[in-house]
C-alpha cells in the first residue's frame, strides 16, 4: 500500500508584482510611438476637430494612445510575480512496530485493548503543533489503520529506507517509534539510520524480561533433494533459563517421526547447531516439521516447532559404464555412484555386449571412443537421443574421435603427449556445491594421467577444477561440463581416479569427497534439462504471510523468448477454490505478485493461448507455518535504545507515556519554518489584459461612429 505524505502549508501573505526580463528603458520609446500615433491620427492634420469638440477628441486619442501602448508593452514578455509567505508546521511521524510479536508477549490484551486508546490521546494532544503522520511496519510500510499486530516480520530496514527516501532532507521532522526493538529481516537498523539527519524516539514496548524458553531458531536445508538420498538439516536451537534441561528434538514427515535425538542444555543463555541427516522415502514437495519438546513449562510453545519445504525428486536412473579394456578407475566409479539408492549401475564390456540405450538413462564412457575401436554407431545413436554422458579420458582415449562427435570441447593434440596432473579448484564454479575444504582435499590428491592437449569449448561450460602440472597451474580443464544442443556432458581429463580413493582411504579411512564429487556430477547429469514453452519459477519453501513473486517465461516453437501474449494463472487451494489472476509483462518476461497466503498446500496452471495455439504449465507449492516472530520473545530495548542515541532522540518507558509530548515539543526540530516561494506566471496568458485590450480598442471605434452619427 502506497503512503501519500503531503505537508498543510499556511500561506501568510501574497504578494503581486509585475516583471520583465527586458530594460525598463524601453518604456519611453514606446510611450513616444503612441504619442507620435494619435498626434498624427487626431492632431496632425485635424480630421475630426470639426467633427468633434476638443474633450472628445481628447478622450478617443487616450483609449487609441492606451491600447496601443498596451500592445507594445506585450513586446517586453512581462510576467506576473507571486511571493507567498508560508509557514509549516513541524511534522511528527508516529511508526507502529504492527508484527505479531508484540502480541505474543505477557501484555498482549493491554496492547489490543488500552495501549491503542493510549497512543491515539497521545498523538491528539500533539495535533495542533504538529502535522502528524501515522505508519505501521512490519514486512512493509502502510498507513496505520488499526492496532492489529498482524505482520509476520519485523524489517526495520523498510521503514527506514521510507523515512529516508521521504524525509531525508527535511529539518522540521520527528519520528516516534514504537516497537520492542525485534527484528527477522532486513538488515542491523543501527547501521541504516546513520543516514538520518532527525531524531527518533523510541517508546519501548514488550516484555525484556528473561523467561524460561526453548525454540526452533533456524532450519536450513537444500531445496532439492532424491528419494531414498541423504538430505542434510542443520537445526539451530536456542534455549534461556533451562541450564540443565534436557530437550527432545524431532524431525516429522507428516505424523512418521524421521528423526528422535536429546539435547542437553549446557547453560542459561543456550545456542546450538545440529547437523542431521534424514532420508526422504516418497518424491514430490515434501513438508517436513522439526519439534523440540520440553517437559518444563514454557511461556510459549509457538516458537518450538519450525517447518520447511524440500522438492524431493524421484531421480531412480540406471546408469551404464561401458568400456573395451577393464581398468581400476571403473571399480572406483562404480562404487562412488552405488553410495546413491537412486542410482542402478551395469558394467558393459563393448568388446563382448550391445548396448540397449532404452534400458539406460546416462552413460559413463570410460576412455571410449578408444584407440582399439571407436564405436561411432554406437556413439551416433548417443548423440541422437540426447543422452547425458560422463567421459573420462586417458592413455586409451581416441582424441580424434571424440571430436567428430561435436560434444562442446575441441581437443588440439600435442603429438599424443601425457603428463601427470593435479587438480586445482575453480573457486567461482557454481553448478553444484563444491566446498573449500573439498577442494583443498582434492587439490592434494595424487595426479591423474591426462592428454597433454588444449582443451578449446564451443559452447556454454563450467569448470570444476584446472590441471596443474608439478607446481605449474595451466588453464586447461580436469573436470569440466559442458552442454551441447541439449546433451549435457561430464568430463574427467585424467586416468588414475582409483589413485583418489585410496589416498582418501588411507588418510581418512574414508572416500566419501572422491564419492560426493562423483554422485553430484552424475546427479547434475541425470536432472532433464526443462525445455517446456511455459517456464513458471518460484519459491518452493514458502512461509505463511509471505508475499510470492512468480516469474514466467514463454518460449516460441524455436525455444526463443517471447512475451506478446497473455499469460494467465489459475490458483487453487487445498479445498479446490480457484482463484484468477494475470502475469504483468515485464521487458521479455512475465511477473505475477500474490499476497499472503494461509498455510496449505497449493496447485496452479499458468495458461496462454495464441490463435489455436494454447500453451500450459502445472505446479505446486507449500505454504508452511510462520513462526518468526515467536522465535525469540524477549524485547530487544537495546537496539531501540542506540537507535534514539544515533539520532539525538529519546527514549520513553510505557510507564511514563505522558512526558512525550512535553520532551517532543522541546526538540530543536519541533519548530515551525517560515519561508517565502516565488512563482511567475506569463502576462501574456493572462485573458483580462487582452480583453482590456479589444475593450479600449472597441469602445474608440465606437464612439467614434456614435458621434459622427453613421
Amino acid at each position: 500500500m502506497f503512503v501519500n505524505f503531503v505537508k498543510t502549508i499556511k500561506i501568510l501573505k501574497l504578494n503581486i508584482t509585475i516583471v520583465t526580463e527586458y530594460s525598463l528603458w524601453w518604456v519611453f520609446p514606446f510611450v513616444l510611438a503612441s504619442f507620435l500615433l494619435i498626434v498624427l491620427v487626431y492632431f496632425f492634420k485635424k480630421p475630426y476637430h470639426k467633427d468633434f469638440s476638443l474633450p472628445k477628441i481628447y478622450f478617443l486619442a487616450f483609449l487609441r494612445g492606451l491600447s496601443l501602448l498596451l500592445l507594445l508593452l506585450l513586446l517586453l514578455e512581462p510576467k506576473l510575480k507571486y511571493a507567498f509567505r508560508k509557514i509549516e508546521k513541524p511534522v511528527l511521524i508516529f511508526a507502529q512496530d504492527n508484527s505479531k510479536s508484540i502480541k505474543l508477549s505477557n501484555d498482549s490484551l493491554f496492547y489490543l485493548n488500552e495501549y491503542p486508546i493510549k497512543i491515539e490521546e497521545l498523538l491528539e494532544s500533539m495535533n495542533p503543533e504538529f502535522e502528524l503522520k501515522k505508519i505501521s511496519f512490519g514486512s512493509k510500510v502502510t498507513e496505520l489503520s488499526n492496532y492489529d499486530y498482524s505482520e509476520t516480520n519485523t524489517n526495520f530496514s523498510e521503514l527506514l529506507d521510507f523515512l529516508k527516501n521521504n524525509y531525508g532532507y527535511s529539518n522540521n521532522i520527528q519520528v516516534l517509534l514504537a516497537s520492542d526493538g525485534l527484528y527477522n529481516k532486513g538488515g542491523n537498523p543501527r547501521y541504516d539510520v546513520q543516514e538520518l539527519n532527525f531524531p527518533i524516539h523510541t517508546l519501548q514496548l514488550g516484555d525484556t524480561a528473561r523467561i524460561k524458553d526453548v525454540s526452533v531458531l533456524s532450519v536450513k536445508t537444500n531445496e532439492l533433494a532424491f528419494v531414498n538420498s541423504k538430505l542434510p538439516v542443520r537445526i539451530g536451537i536456542k534455549a534461556t533459563n533451562f541450564e540443565s534441561e534436557v530437550v527432545q528434538l524431532k524431525i516429522f514427515n507428516g505424523s512418521t517421526v524421521l528423526i528422535a535425538d536429546e539435547i542437553k542444555i549446557s547453560n542459561d543463555s543456550f545456542f546450538i547447531e545440529k547437523d542431521l541427516f534424514i532420508t526422504p522415502e516418497k518424491s514430490g514437495l515434501q513438508n517436513f516439521r522439526v519439534e523440540v519438546v520440553s517437559s518444563k513449562s514454557e511461556r510459549s510453545k509457538r516458537n518450538n516447532f519450525s517447518e520447511f519445504v524440500v522438492d524431493v525428486l524421484d531421480n531412480q536412473q540406471k546408469i551404464a559404464i561401458c568400456f573395451d579394456k577393464y581398468h581400476p578407475d571403473i571399480a572406483t566409479i562404480q562404487s562412488a555412484i552405488n553410495q546413491n539408492l537412486n542410482f542402478t549401475v551395469e558394467l558393459i564390456n563393448l568388446t563382448k555386449k550391445q548396448v540397449d540405450l532404452e534400458n539406460y538413462n546416462l552413460v559413463v564412457l570410460y576412455q571410449i571412443p578408444s584407440n582399439l575401436h571407436n564405436y561411432s554407431g554406437f556413439l551416433q545413436r548417443i548423440k541422437e537421443r540426447e543422452m547425458p554422458v560422463l567421459l573420462v579420458l586417458g592413455g586409451n582415449s581416441d582424441l580424434e574421435a571424440i571430436n567428430k562427435l561435436n560434444l562442446g570441447v575441441n581437443l588440439l593434440r600435442n603429438e599424443g603427449l601425457y603428463a601427470e596432473t593435479s587438480f586445482v579448484g575453480n573457486e567461482s564454479f557454481s553448478l553444484f556445491d563444491l566446498t573449500k575444504t573439498k577442494r583443498e582435499i582434492l587439490e592434494k590428491m595424487p595426479p591423474l594421467l591426462s592428454p597433454l592437449v588444449t582443451y578449446e569449448f564451443s559452447s556454454e561450460h563450467h569448470v570444476a577444477g584446472y590441471q596443474r602440472i608439478k607446481s605449474i597451474q595451466t588453464k586447461e580443464a580436469q573436470i569440466a561440463f559442458s552442454c551441447a544442443e541439449n546433451q549435457k556432458v561430464a568430463w574427467f581429463f585424467g586416468e588414475g581416479i582409483w589413485r583418489w580413493k585410496l589416498h582418501l582411504s588411507r588418510i581418512n579411512e574414508s572416500s566419501q569427497v572422491l564419492d560426493d564429487l562423483v554422485n553430484k556430477m552424475v546427479q547434475y547429469l541425470a536432472l532433464k534439462v526443462n525445455r517446456d514453452q511455459i517456464v513458471v519459477k518460484h519459491p518452493k519453501n514458502i512461509s505463511e504471510g509471505d508475499e510470492i513473486v512468480f516469474d514466467a517465461e514463454i518460449y516460441n516453437k524455436s525455444y526463443e523468448l517471447v512475451n506478446h501474449v497473455n499469460l494467465d494463472f489459475t490458483l487453487f487451494n487445498q479445498a479446490g477454490k480457484s482463484f484468477n489472476y494475470s502475469f504483468e509483462k515485464r521487458s521479455n518476461k512475465y511477473q505475477l505478485q500474490i499476497s499472503a497466503l494461509n498455510k496449505g498446500s497449493y496447485s496452479f496452471v499458468a495458461k496462454s493461448q495464441e490463435g489455436e495455439t494454447i500453451l500450459e504449465q502445472k505446479g505446486r507449492f507449500i505454504v508452511s507455518s510462520n513462526s518468526n516472530e515467536a522465535k525469540n520473545l524477549q524485547a530487544d530495548h537495546k537496539i531501540l535504545s542506540q537507535i534514539s542515541s544515533l539520532t539525538a532522540g529519546e527514549v520513553f518507558q510505557l510507564e511514563n507515556i505522558s512526558e512525550i509530548r512535553s520532551k517532543v515539543i522541546g526538540n530543536e526540530h519541533s519548530k515551525s519554518i517560515l519561508s517565502e516561494e516565488i512563482e511567475y506566471g506569463n502576462f501574456v496568458e493572462m485573458l483580462f489584459v487582452l480583453i482590456i485590450i479589444i475593450v479600449l480598442m472597441i469602445l474608440e471605434w465606437f464612439l467614434r461612429k456614435y458621434w459622427l452619427g453613421i
